[in-house]
């Protein structure tokens, strides 16, 4: 009997825990001095909490912590709208550059651990990223891996990217599930940026394609400074020296052309990335994407973008610096397109672009890159799961 009530009071405790969860650090507009915390309850909670501090050794941290106090936004999770979580999202602000911070989010009652991120600092370069293409599929299975190789590679990084197809379907909630789940510790100590890709659309059903389901923003806080409507899927920051540019590749892409030459034109920073789900070059299946080449690519050679970071093609292909179309023998001169995947989804490599690519990867296989930024180089590497460096190249200024 007393061995049954045991087993009853920890399935009571499951079901009705409040217990916060997808914990998901992100980037702003300002890293040296704020930082976004996204997080959310499967049970209703009325108040949630942010509580944070300068990190520190000892264990009263939570008497010294700033609490900030979150009302939870209803999301429904499924097409009915019947199933409902309560997502929550903050920023927190006036920190100070370089400087690690512990923070720990939840109701009062259950409460996350303590968990540390680090803001950008105010001087230039010496820093990496890592780099991630689609991790769709394999959630708590083969991303674990890459998640913890990566961590173990460069676990100085300052952030990471994700080049967007985070699920294979946007309202089959138990994908979301374990796609954070898998990842969870990386979520919660490194800040994240992130494109969307097109399964984050609603692309399954039909009567809906192209709208972007409510299962993406509250998910995600992004700088919100790209075209009206494209707010947190479109976007730019500045990261000590280098501008990273998160363009959408699903939606209304002339006017992110008009923007983006905008965003190049006034760029005062070294170094320039861009990111989107789509290849410029595309490797899977013979596609094609020629008016993203018409759009942007003139704009990313006249303003000199060194990189652009894509997904979608389920497969690993670089190209040589390329200036019109052409190969080109300095780095510095052209512009380098890489695609990657980290997920289970693998597709094989069957491109019309095969005489561009300076390296491609092998079918099947996993691979996370890691950047390095200095003041006259960026290093670029890319890993399998194993740790095997099959590719790598420098730009040189």
């Amino acid at each position: 009997m007393k061995k049954l009530l045991i087993i009853l009071l920890s399935l009571s405790t499951l079901l009705f825990s409040v217990e916060p969860k997808r914990i998901l650090l992100s980037l702003t507009e300002e890293p040296e001095t704020s930082m976004a915390v996204t997080f959310r309850f499967y049970d209703q909670v009325e108040t949630a909490f942010v509580e944070y501090l300068k990190n520190a050794d000892d264990v009263k941290m939570h008497t010294r912590a700033t609490t900030i106090v979150v009302e939870p936004e209803v999301v429904y999770t499924d097409t009915t709208k019947t199933v409902a979580q309560y997502a929550c999202s903050v920023i927190l602000d006036d920190l100070e550059p370089n400087t690690e911070y512990a923070y720990r989010v939840g109701d009062h009652e259950d409460m996350s651990p303590w968990y540390v991120f680090k803001t950008a600092k105010e001087e230039d370069y010496n820093f990496k990223i890592v780099y991630l293409g689609d991790p769709q599929w394999g959630y708590k299975t083969y991303l674990p891996r890459i998640y913890e190789a990566a961590q173990k590679r460069v676990p100085d990084a300052a952030f990471w990217y994700v080049a967007g197809d985070l699920v294979d379907y946007p309202y089959e909630d138990w994908q979301w599930d374990a796609y954070f789940d898998g990842g969870r510790e990386v979520f919660a100590n490194y800040p994240h940026i992130m494109a969307v890709g097109n399964h984050a659309y609603l692309w399954a059903y039909r009567d809906h394609r192209d709208e972007l389901p409510p299962t993406w923003r509250p998910h995600v806080t992004q700088p919100e400074n790209g075209p009206k409507g494209l707010e947190e899927t479109c976007y730019y920051l500045d990261y000590q020296g280098v501008r990273f540019i998160i363009l959408n590749g699903n939606e209304r892409i002339e006017e992110q052309a008009e923007w983006l030459e905008d965003v190049l034109k006034n760029n005062e920073q070294k170094w320039i990335v861009a990111g989107i789900h789509q290849g410029f070059y595309p490797c899977g299946w013979e596609r094609d994407y020629p008016e993203y080449r018409e759009l942007f690519m003139p704009l990313f050679e006249k303003y000199g973008v060194n990189l652009v970071l894509q997904g979608h093609d389920h497969a690993y292909t670089r190209t040589y610096p390329l200036k019109q179309d052409e190969i080109v023998k300095k780095p510095k001169d052209g512009v380098t397109y890489v695609i990657s995947v980290s997920g289970q989804k693998m597709y094989p490599i069957k491109s019309k672009f095969d005489h561009l690519y300076a390296n491609k990867g092998e079918e099947g296989v996993q691979y996370y890159q890691t950047i390095e930024f200095s003041k006259k180089r960026l290093i670029y590497k890319s890993y399998t799961a194993t740790g095997e460096c099959h590719d790598q190249f420098v730009i040189k200024k």
